[in-house]
């Protein structure tokens, strides 16, 4: 059984074909929920919490590639030999591992707001060190700023908190170890060899990973996709997850034959 705790958002259909959709740091499977539901007329969604996040358990000294064999083990236990995936920041660089590391497996796969290599090891152990003295919950107020698009919070809209109060509460070990994880993530002199049809979406607004970078990225990876969600930040599935299903729907319907 796979370590990673998962919810199939709709099993009415075992036939349908698995799009499995992959959380950021900090969050867990629940920050999809909006583009899930919108897309589960077409697709076996499932979306699973990040090691050491919501239900799944603790993996010390994780890495991204053995994450992305984490996932592999959810396809298998559902009898998916292909399938769909969207991740979004850290679930993105896990989308552009996942084409690396599997890409018989993987029939295209979306990777949002991201990088092949996230940050310097300097601004990890800054933020290991913040969590270790006050908990992830000190992180909320910047995060905040960096997650959503001007304004978002002060419009009368359930999501942003609850991703927020999703950070709050995520555990200080859980959330360090993924922060090592990311620290030691590299794909920059590899994503060239990505063959598995890519769609990259950014947020207009993302100061994590700006359009312009993920612009960049896409033109090192030949038959890549671009595209750009308005007003939004670095986490669009929240802000505007119509949006992202829309993206999504399009993308992964014309690749379903």
């Amino acid at each position: 059984m796979s370590q990673l705790a998962y919810s199939i958002i709709n099993d009415a259909d075992p036939a349908a074909p698995v799009l499995i959709l992959g959380p950021s740091l900090g969050t867990t499977g629940s920050l999809w929920a909006g583009p899930a539901y919108r897309l589960a007329d077409d697709f076996r969604v499932v979306t699973f919490d990040l090691p050491g996040h919501g239900r799944s358990p603790r993996v010390p000294g994780v890495t991204i590639e053995q994450i992305c064999d984490l996932v592999l083990e959810i396809a298998d236990e559902l009898g998916a030999d292909s399938f769909f995936y969207a991740g979004i920041s850290i679930s993105g660089g896990i989308a552009l591992a996942l084409s690396l590391r599997a890409p018989d497996r993987v029939r295209a796969a979306a990777a949002l707001c991201c990088a092949p290599r996230f940050g310097d090891a300097a601004t990890w152990e800054q933020r290991i060190a913040d969590v270790r003295s006050d908990g992830t919950r000190s992180l909320v107020p910047d995060t905040a700023d960096r997650w959503f698009a001007a304004g978002f919070l002060d419009e009368d809209i359930a999501a942003g908190p609850i991703v927020l109060e999703m950070l709050a509460a995520t555990d200080d070990a859980g959330y360090i170890d993924c922060c090592e994880a990311l620290a030691g993530f590299d794909l920059s002199g590899s994503v060239g060899a990505i063959t598995v049809p890519l769609l990259l979406l950014a947020g207009a607004q993302d100061p994590s990973n700006p359009p312009e970078a993920m612009r960049a990225l896409a033109e090192q990876i030949d038959g890549s996709f671009f595209a750009v969600v308005p007003d939004s930040a670095h986490l669009p599935v929240a802000e505007h997850p119509e949006l992202v299903a829309e993206h999504l729907s399009g993308f992964f319907g014309a690749r379903l034959d």
